[in-house]
C-alpha cells in the first residue's frame, strides 16, 4: 500500500541532482584489471552462442517457415551482438576471446516439431533472462563508448521478445 502520510516532498529533503554525475575516470587499464567483468563478457558471448543456436533452430522447424523472416532478423541480430561483444572484450583486454562454432552449437539444440509453443516460449524465456543480465553487465561498465554498444543489444533483446511474443500467440 502506498504510504499516503509520509512527506514526499523532495525539496526539504538534501538531495543533491549531481550525486551519480561524479567526475571519476576509468581507464581502459583498470577495465582490463576486472575479472569479473572479464567473467561476465564471457558469459554474454556464451549466452549470445546459445541464442544463435536457438533461432537457427527455430528457422529449421518446417512449422515455422511462414515466419522465417522474423526469426532470420533475430538470428542476424544475435550474429551481430556476438561479434560487438567480441570487440567489446578485445578493446578491454587485447585478447580475441574464441568462442566453438556455431554448428557445434546447433546440434545440442533440435526443437520438436510437434510442441512449437513451448519451444517459442523457452526462447522467450531465455532472451528475457538474456535482456536482465545485459542490463545487468551495462551497469558494470562505466565507459560511455562500451555502454552504448550494450544498449543496442539491450534493445535487440527487447525486440526479440516482442517478435517471440507475437509467435508465442500465434502459435499457441
Amino acid at each position: 500500500m502506498y504510504p499516503y502520510r509520509s512527506n514526499t516532498n523532495i525539496y526539504q529533503k538534501n538531495t543533491s541532482i549531481n550525486t551519480r554525475e561524479t567526475n571519476v575516470s576509468v581507464t581502459k587499464n583498470d577495465l582490463k584489471q576486472d575479472k569479473r567483468l572479464l567473467e561476465l563478457l564471457e558469459i554474454a558471448q556464451q549466452e549470445t552462442m546459445q541464442s544463435l543456436s536457438v533461432f537457427d533452430a527455430l528457422i529449421k522447424n518446417t512449422a515455422l517457415q511462414q515466419d522465417v523472416e522474423t526469426l532470420r532478423n533475430a538470428y542476424l541480430d544475435e550474429v551481430k551482438h556476438l561479434k560487438q561483444l567480441q570487440e567489446i572484450s578485445y578493446n578491454i583486454s587485447g585478447k580475441h576471446i574464441t568462442q566453438p562454432t556455431q554448428t557445434e552449437q546447433t546440434s545440442a539444440t533440435e526443437i520438436n516439431i510437434e510442441n512449437v509453443s513451448s519451444e517459442i516460449e523457452k526462447a522467450l524465456h531465455q532472451e528475457m533472462e538474456q535482456t536482465d543480465f545485459f542490463r545487468e553487465l551495462l551497469f558494470a561498465i562505466p565507459e560511455t563508448d562500451l555502454r552504448d554498444i550494450l544498449f543496442e543489444i539491450i534493445t535487440d533483446k527487447q525486440d526479440h521478445c516482442i517478435r517471440l511474443c507475437f509467435l508465442f500467440s500465434k502459435y499457441q
